[in-house]
């Protein structure tokens, strides 16, 4: 006799795609695929986990990595797999809450995320735990466009009692982490900027190169639209060099197995690439981190470099999986809209919300100073299209002169 693979879930306590997982690699005997489904002995046994009855020997009762952002870590190691990493984790209450948060983040699942964050912050006093519930609700706080949720998100953050230097450092480069989501650079520590991590664990490692690179990739942003000014740097020079800063950071969390933290970064250095003018380094990287999002039905990634990718990311997502693009868009409509609400409030900016994301390309480019010809070939449409681009983004946002386009994008 033979049960499905959901009952076998529902039967050991783990989630689908943890069962799933187990039978694409043998680990359950005599589980076969029919149609769509594995049919599963139904004397089968679930599969052991041996990071799980290592950790449980260990009795730990904090969090299992020095990171306010587990997901971030060598807890998650591998695509399609993020379901059974965290079923290892049930024997650490805080730890698995803490990690299930950052899957339905990434899986577009707000409602779930904040039930978590209220958890962790309203239950437990931990510096660790404070910080990663603070960073999930300030999370929660951008897909909703919730100005008040957003400021407490930040006095959870900024009221949190540090016994020593290392918690200090983590919580200033959580704080600029979170600041970094509605594009405000600003408060991220000195050591920070200039790219030492002395100062943070050896499990902070991976997340810190993540903000990094955000804060690299705005920095080249400001300078070619003229909004930034560094001696010796103009234009797109620090755009075009940046891919040479970013690539060994993403060789480095492959070797360490961090998967999250790799597609952060690769989707950085595409936007990097694409908007230097290289898009076949682009395609490179935008592919990958398409490939590991879609394993595990992590859309959240793509949602939110889907405002710097565009139709570019659409393109390639729509040759692998066209279901999980018409999805894609849908959580992009709403952190977008969530997104432009937030940034605006806090930062007393006007970026339009009703901009469609080849306008906002365009503009983008308009704001580096290329010209139509330029824009143009860079984009492999005609100037004409180039032109009706920029005239359809200059009536929305009611602009009269193509530089005051930068207000918006």
């Amino acid at each position: 006799m033979k049960i499905t693979a959901k009952e076998a879930a529902e039967k050991w306590g783990i989630s689908l795609r943890s069962v799933q997982g187990y039978c694409k690699k043998g680990k359950i005997p005599g589980a076969e695929y029919f149609g769509h489904n594995w049919m599963i002995p139904a004397e089968a046994q679930k599969p052991a986990d041996g990071r799980y009855r290592e950790a449980k020997n260990s009795q730990s009762k904090q969090l299992l990595r020095q990171s306010p952002l587990l997901h971030m870590t060598d807890l998650y190691r591998e695509a399609g797999t993020a379901d059974q990493s965290m079923d290892a984790l049930a024997y650490s209450k805080e730890s698995h809450m803490l990690f299930s948060a950052a899957i339905h983040y990434s899986r577009g699942e707000i409602e779930q995320v904040y039930e978590h964050a209220r958890e962790l912050l309203d239950n437990h006093t931990d510096f660790y735990i404070i910080v990663s519930g603070g960073i999930l609700l300030s999370l929660v706080a951008m897909w909703k466009g919730d100005v008040r949720l957003w400021n407490e998100a930040r006095r959870h953050l900024l009221d949190v009692p540090c016994k020593n230097d290392v918690d200090r450092d983590i919580l200033a480069l959580s704080i600029a982490a979170a600041d970094s989501a509605i594009r405000d650079t600003d408060d991220f520590p000195d050591w920070f900027a200039g790219g030492c991590f002395d100062f943070l664990p050896r499990d902070a490692y991976p997340a810190a190169y993540v903000y990094y690179a955000r804060h690299l990739l705005v920095t080249a942003q400001e300078l070619a639209m003229g909004s930034l000014e560094i001696d010796g740097v103009r234009g797109m020079a620090f755009m075009k060099i940046l891919p040479f800063v970013l690539e060994p950071l993403i060789s480095q969390v492959v070797l360490d197995r961090v998967i999250l933290a790799e597609v952060y970064l690769r989707l950085t250095c595409a936007v990097a690439y694409r908007q230097g003018g290289d898009d076949a380094a682009a395609i490179r990287h935008l592919d990958k981190a398409i490939a590991i999002c879609l394993a595990d039905g992590l859309y959240g990634p793509l949602v939110e470099y889907r405002r710097q990718l565009g139709s570019f990311m659409d393109g390639r997502i729509a040759f692998v999986d066209p279901v999980a693009l018409k999805k894609i868009k849908e959580l992009h409509k709403q952190l977008h809209a969530g997104w432009t609400k937030l940034h605006n409030a806090v930062l007393k900016k006007t970026v339009a919300v009703h901009l469609s994301p080849r306008e906002r390309e365009v503009a983008r480019f308009v704001c580096y100073g290329l010209s139509d010809g330029q824009i143009a070939r860079r984009l492999s449409i005609s100037e004409s299209s180039v032109k009706t681009l920029i005239r359809a983004a200059k009536d929305k946002t009611g602009v009269e002169k193509r530089k005051q386009l930068i207000d918006f994008v």
